[in-house]
């Protein structure tokens, strides 16, 4: 028998059974979630069971647990499934109210902050069978993206991998922030005074330097990074108890600077916005729900800030095949 000829003589929505079984390991549960009767999944099972010519799943107590087998089967079930929903949603469009899917984001913690509460709560309206997943913000977010392990990286450098598409979302201006009876930081701050102060610098991407530090030497002045870091939200706190200053995103500062009683003043040289980009795989440029998806995103990011323009249109950062 052929390949194909077999799979013909499979019915899918085993695999579909089969996948959620995987995940809830409760015939009842799978059942609940699937719509079916108990004695409906079980019977599927049991084909299951003579497809495949291994017993998948043995009872332990209240629970069934995978076998070995079943577990390998897993990730690239699940993956062929998730290929078969976007060729079907290519095909008739999304309607977002009847959506069951799992998205994989990757943010630095200030968009976590600023970004996911109002995203969460449009989700919650237009997709309650949409489920998000935050993965941690990592150096190679981007092979990440590419690998397909993350739908999508929200960001502000990324590497120039084949079939990467990046979105710009906004232009995010800074604000600075020191704690509020810092000895010499008022309401406001000379650029003297900025530069001699001891700072702290959040690099989500372990690199050197920054716009910043190329518009203060061009002015002639050095600034004193005392404190390096990964998270912004750490360093609210650290500003909080030192006499360290820090410049972070507008609207982050904004949102978190009262809650640690934290004084706000503008920096004291004109330092650019920078671009914040949404990444994602070219293979999903064009998937309905991953297109519904990057537009709430980009509709969260506009509500920051009042007039803010509308995202620009993609751009490929594909380096080989541009």
């Amino acid at each position: 028998m052929s390949r194909r000829a077999r799979l013909a003589s499979v019915d899918l929505n085993l695999l579909v059974v089969l996948d959620e079984l995987l995940r809830s390991q409760s015939t009842v549960v799978a059942a609940r979630r699937l719509g079916r009767a108990q004695s409906s999944v079980s019977h599927a099972l049991g084909r299951l069971r003579e497809v495949f010519g291994d017993p998948l799943f043995v009872r332990a107590g209240a629970a069934l647990r995978p076998t070995s087998f079943a577990e390998e089967l897993a990730a690239p079930l699940r993956a062929r499934l998730d290929s078969l929903e976007q060729l079907l949603e290519q095909a008739t469009g999304v309607e977002p109210s009847r959506l069951e899917r799992t998205f994989t984001i990757s943010a630095p913690d200030w968009a976590e902050i600023v970004i996911v509460p109002p995203l969460m709560a449009r989700l919650r309206r237009e997709a309650p069978g949409v489920d998000v997943v935050l993965r941690s913000f990592r150096m190679d977010v981007d092979r990440a993206v590419q690998a397909g392990e993350i739908d999508v990286a929200l960001g502000v450098r990324f590497q120039p991998l084949s079939g990467l598409v990046a979105q710009r979302l906004l232009e995010e201006p800074f604000a600075c922030i020191a704690r509020r009876d810092h000895p010499r930081i008022g309401e406001s701050v000379t650029l003297d005074a900025y530069a001699a102060a001891g700072h702290v610098l959040v690099a989500p991407y372990e690199l050197p330097g920054s716009p910043l530090d190329d518009e203060l030497a061009r002015l002639g002045h050095r600034r004193r990074v005392v404190l390096r870091m990964p998270h912004f939200s750490a360093a609210l706190f650290v500003v909080a108890q030192t006499d360290l200053i820090a410049t972070l995103p507008r609207s982050f500062v904004r949102a978190t600077a009262p809650l640690l009683r934290l004084r706000v003043f503008e920096p004291p040289l004109a330092v650019p916005p920078f671009s914040f980009s949404c990444l994602f795989s070219a293979t999903r440029q064009k998937d309905p729900a991953h297109v519904w998806l990057r537009r709430c995103i980009a509709e969260s990011c506009r509500e920051l800030h009042a007039g803010a323009p509308r995202p620009l249109p993609d751009q490929a950062i594909d380096a080989v095949d541009r």
